[in-house]
């Protein structure tokens, strides 16, 4: 019999217990094979698997990050995801978002407490404040009345939000959006007025003037009190005065902002040349920011949601005591509204980029990360489309007795295609309705991949509705379980301060406890193998 030499022998015997591991990984991985009834056993195992792998981080949160994607409703989630995948040259429909790997998620219910299908004011307040209140307002409970002012009716019903209880305990704000600094989502995060739309100075009506300050103005407070440390996105117009092109007639809010230290950026370049260290307001765009598809991505032009939110951690990561980040994808909203599917797709995945910059920029142990939506909208994924097929595209195929829907019939009795993605009303029924034959014009006609194509509406509106089901909400980090379940809005508001014991009197705090952990047999099995290769290797290498 042929020996080895020993240092042979050493790496044979290593050889052999690496080719084990790969061998007992592989066969614990989701590997190409044919969707049968064995792939789906396996897919549904390793989805145990991981939910027997969730911690529970018991321990207080130094940071929050919350993340609101405006209209994000369940159904913009599947529609992202599949245009995602399609994105990459997959089917779609096995595709997920980033924040669908978080551990832990709920579902959160959106009325407003006047209305059923709610606004983004009345959400937002509900999400930031810990209070449900009506629509169209910000920052106040329903004793406040819309669109009329009494001031003392005004300082009673103001709410304090997440913002407040942040900075009363030492810790840094700031706010991302691609909507308008001063628009509703990022409004609740430091106004308090009974109007939504009182933006600018020129927006309050005469008789209220004396009452509440405009929105800007109060944004322009908070930074110079230093309750927030900087605020990006759109909405230049609410800051300067109409003969600069702006909507003001008072003063110039930037002005008095630069006056006193506080930077003013309006471009990539300058965002990207900040010190991170000076308090700011960036003021991207006149209005809201530019759809992504759209944006001029040069120096001179409008910085992306997933660079916004990089800068805003640089500058908040340096602060030890903790921060609240709030980012808002707000043009998802804009882009339902209008019927554009594209687009609130598109900005969708720019979403998901922010949100991968976040997770990368921080600790699971120490910030609690929620992703969630305000409110959804009046839009359906429908049909009988063949898996893989375009999300963009129609429905128009048939092939047996199953397939019997895959096509609509005119009222002159010839067929056409209807499409996968429509909206209950809006814009669209313009251009799809034909009033002339009173009946429903041939998809096929049109570049349905168009950036600014409207998919069918039902009925039309200028704007289509938002819808009135609830909401999902992803987490990660300490107290992230306890988004586990069915909540009302405001529950996220009371989770934030609890999990930073942010507002003790109030809302308690967890316990200061280490946290406890569920790991999975698979994966302790797993762990005790690359131990004992390691310790077999190491072993025979010191002999």
């Amino acid at each position: 019999m042929v020996s080895l030499p020993p240092i042979q022998t050493k790496s044979a015997i290593i050889l052999i217990l690496v080719t084990l591991y790969l061998v007992f990984m592989i066969s614990c991985s989701d590997a190409l094979e044919k969707e049968d009834k064995q792939y789906w056993y396996k897919h549904a195992l390793k989805d145990i698997q991981k939910s027997q792998a969730k911690r529970r981080i018991e321990t207080r949160a130094k940071n929050v990050i919350i993340f609101i994607g405006d209209g994000m409703g369940v159904i913009t989630h599947t529609l992202a995801r599949i245009y995602k995948g399609q994105k990459e040259g997959k089917s779609g429909e096995e595709q997920e978002l980033a924040w669908e790997q978080f551990p832990f998620s709920g579902l959160i219910k959106t009325y407003n407490t006047d209305h059923q299908v709610p606004d983004s004011a009345g959400t937002a307040t509900a999400i930031l404040s810990g209070v449900k209140t009506s629509m169209g307002v910000l920052g106040v409970d329903s004793t406040v009345p819309f669109d009329t002012c009494d001031k003392e009716q005004l300082r009673e019903g103001s709410i304090p939000c997440i913002k407040d209880w942040a900075v009363k305990k030492g810790a840094k704000v700031g706010i991302v959006t691609t909507a308008r600094v001063t628009h509703a989502t990022p409004g609740a995060m430091y106004a308090h007025t009974p109007h939504r739309d009182w933006e600018s100075d020129s927006d309050v009506p005469v008789q209220h003037k004396g009452c509440v300050k405009d929105i800007a103005s109060q944004l322009v407070d908070s930074l110079l009190d230093k309750d927030i440390e900087f605020a990006m996105g759109g909405g230049a117009k609410k800051f300067i005065l109409k003969d600069q092109g702006g909507s003001r007639e008072d003063k110039d809010l930037t002005e008095e902002l630069i006056k006193r230290g506080i930077k003013v950026f309006r471009n990539t370049a300058q965002l990207r040349n900040w010190d991170t260290e000076s308090q700011m307001l960036g003021l991207f765009g006149n209005s809201h920011m530019d759809f992504e598809a759209d944006r001029s991505i040069d120096g001179s032009g409008q910085p992306s949601l997933e660079e916004m939110t990089r800068q805003a951690l640089n500058r908040l990561t340096k602060h030890e005591d903790g921060y609240v980040l709030l980012v808002e994808a707000g043009r998802i909203d804009h882009a339902h509204h209008l019927n554009q599917a594209r687009h609130a797709m598109e900005e969708t995945m720019q979403l998901e980029k922010a949100v991968k910059v976040a997770t990368d920029m921080t600790s699971i142990e120490d910030t609690l990360i929620l992703v969630t939506a305000d409110h959804s909208h009046a839009v359906t994924m429908s049909g009988y489309p063949k898996r893989g097929n375009d999300i963009l595209g129609y429905v128009y195929d048939y092939i047996d007795d199953r397939d019997k829907h895959r096509f609509m019939v005119t009222r002159g009795n010839q067929t056409q295609p209807y499409q996968t993605v429509s909206y209950a009303n809006g814009p669209g029924y313009e251009l799809h309705f034909d009033k002339e034959t009173n009946d429903w014009k041939n998809i096929s006609q049109f570049d349905v991949r168009a950036w600014n194509y409207t998919q069918p509406a039902t009925f039309y509106l200028p704007y289509e509705t938002h819808g009135g089901e609830d909401v999902a909400v992803y987490a990660r980090g300490p107290m992230a379980h306890h988004v586990t379940g069915l909540h009302e809005q405001n529950y996220l508001g009371i989770l934030m301060a609890y999990a930073t014991c942010s507002n003790p009197e109030q809302f308690q705090c967890p316990a200061n406890g280490g946290m406890s952990s569920f790991i999975s047999r698979n994966q302790t099995y797993n762990n005790l193998l690359i131990m004992f290769i390691i310790f077999t290797c190491f072993t025979y290498y010191i002999e």
